[in-house]
């Protein structure tokens, strides 16, 4: 199998970027159509600032017990109702092994160790919804086990499948991926990793 970093459930080139800003974040001047980085962007002809819509920050946690993988059913969009790897969003304050320690005892209830990195990828489910995520491994260090945040059920499926119906094609691919490769990834800086 061969791992991908790029997955598109959409043809962004056809599709226009989805909300923005109509003011200015930091003065309320009215924005315009500028060019700037060889596009146009939303501008502000006050203070100059520049709104570029970029993806999502986003961490997924691979936590894995033997042959099997934690997943979660999610209560929210995108993908509500299917199962996913657990995954946050990476604050503006925190780093991206933070926010996967946080986002697993948020999600799951358990307390993690990061192992590794095992790949980053750039989703575009949506206009919407465009994510830069990096998948971790976690083992288990403590905690209880239950479902929190937006996951609506928390399971163990082994790690060879089969799988539940999945939201997304990349959390599929990395899963296949895992179970073939057990790969040990590249390190993670310890000190903050858990």
């Amino acid at each position: 199998m061969q791992i991908k970093q790029v997955y598109m459930s959409y043809d962004r080139r056809e599709t226009p970027p989805a909300g923005g800003f109509r003011y200015c974040p930091f003065c309320r001047a009215e924005l315009v159509l500028a060019e700037r980085g060889r596009r146009q962007r939303p501008a502000c002809p006050q203070c100059g600032f520049v709104h570029f819509q970029n993806p999502a920050p986003a961490v997924s946690i691979l936590i894995v017990e033997g042959e099997r993988v934690l997943l979660g059913q999610r209560r929210t969009d995108p993908g509500a109702g299917q199962w996913a790897i657990p995954s946050g969003y990476v604050e503006y304050e925190h780093d991206f092994l933070t926010t996967a320690i946080r986002e697993a005892k948020e999600e799951t209830g358990l307390d993690v160790a990061i192992e590794a990195i095992v790949n980053v990828v750039s989703s575009f489910l949506s206009p919407r919804f465009h994510f830069l995520a990096i998948y971790v491994v976690a083992r288990m260090v403590g905690g209880e086990l239950a479902a929190g945040d937006d996951l609506a059920a928390v399971e163990w499926f082994p790690l060879s499948g089969p799988l539940p119906e999945m939201a997304f094609q990349e959390d599929v691919d990395v899963l296949r991926w895992l179970a073939l490769h057990r790969s040990e990834g590249l390190p993670v800086d310890r000190e903050w990793a858990g």
